[in-house]
């Protein structure tokens, strides 16, 4: 499901616990590899791995501002992160709409969550699913980053607002 890239493409891995940030650059040609976690914002870690060399920035990710450039990732792998989030899961969203480059792809997994949730999700976020697939561990999507941000309180999402 992941897009290959090339030397001088930039991918973010967000939580990185799926553990194929290294073959992000070994296996799929990215040049440019960086991880994102939970954590006190500021805090860096340094990774190796087969060879690969990348950062991983701690921070809040549903209220601290993205340390990246806007319109910078090739592609964003976001696994299994979105059922953690306890506070504001649309903030990042929002984030990743921002740092991604227009016509680019997020790669987005959840055991949590439909399909048809995860599709509402990333339509709102300004995104065409290019791809959707779900089995009984739960939804993996591929969002095209194509327009502005739509909505940023989906009703079924906080229900309390």
């Amino acid at each position: 499901m992941i897009p290959p890239g090339g030397a001088g493409d930039y991918i973010l891995e967000i939580a990185g616990r799926s553990g194929i940030t290294a073959l992000l650059n070994t296996r799929l040609g990215y040049g440019h590899v960086r991880g994102c976690a939970p954590g006190q914002a500021g805090q860096l870690e340094a990774r190796a791995e087969e060879g690969v060399r990348w950062q991983v920035d701690r921070f809040d990710l549903e209220r601290d501002f993205y340390p990246y450039p806007s319109a910078h990732f090739r592609t964003i792998v976001c696994a299994d992160v979105l059922e953690t989030l306890k506070h504001d899961p649309m903030y990042m969203l929002d984030e990743i709409h921002r740092v991604l480059r227009p016509g680019c792809d997020l790669v987005l997994s959840s055991q949590r969550y439909s399909a048809e949730q995860i599709r509402g999700l990333l339509e709102n976020c300004g995104m065409e699913v290019t791809r959707v697939e779900a089995d009984e561990d739960g939804v993996c999507a591929v969002g095209r980053k194509i327009g502005p941000l739509r909505e940023r309180y989906p009703a079924w999402l906080y229900p309390e607002r």
